[in-house]
């Protein structure tokens, strides 16, 4: 069985190796575009519609949840991943998330923890033996990447047209 090595990484630590955490669902939220915030506008009486500042355009943050489990060999060790993952992540300060399969860094925090499943030993299959829980982690990309005043023309020449 492939171990999911090299995958996800904070902060430069790889989760599997450092703190036996898989992801099994929830980087996709990653690629999700944050919300717009509101624009300026101004109803004026005397005017239709409304007066709508749209010179530039800002993003809320966004919440993105990792589906989450944590493999271990035994409880002592289970308890060790345990206790430095979590201490891990609410240091203060930004995390650096890294996804490999997307190719990019998040910077983000943590928010919480939605769900916990208890832990419990593995009974069958090729982790019999060890120990493993299930769980959600919220992060918070408090200032998405993405930046509107970043955008770019291209020709069909592939050259940049300048705005």
């Amino acid at each position: 069985m492939a171990y999911p090595i090299g995958q996800y990484y904070i902060d430069g630590a790889d989760l599997y190796l450092v703190y036996g955490i898989l992801i099994a669902s929830g980087s996709d939220d990653f690629l999700r575009l944050p919300d717009r915030k509101e624009s300026i506008t101004n109803d004026w009486l005397d005017e239709n519609g409304i007066d709508i500042d749209l010179s530039r355009v800002f993003l809320k943050s966004k919440e993105c949840t990792l589906e989450c489990a944590i493999l271990a060999a035994n409880e002592i060790d289970f308890w060790t991943k345990y206790d430095s993952f979590f201490a891990m992540l609410i240091k203060p300060g930004l995390r650096r998330l890294e996804i490999t399969e997307l190719s990019s860094s998040f910077y983000v925090y943590y928010k919480d923890c939605p769900s916990y499943d208890r832990v419990t030993r593995i009974k069958t299959g090729p982790h019999a033996g060890k120990v493993g829980a299930k769980f959600s982690i919220t992060f918070v990309e408090q200032k998405p990447r993405l930046d509107a005043s970043n955008v770019y023309v291209i020709t069909q020449n592939n050259k940049f047209i300048i705005t």
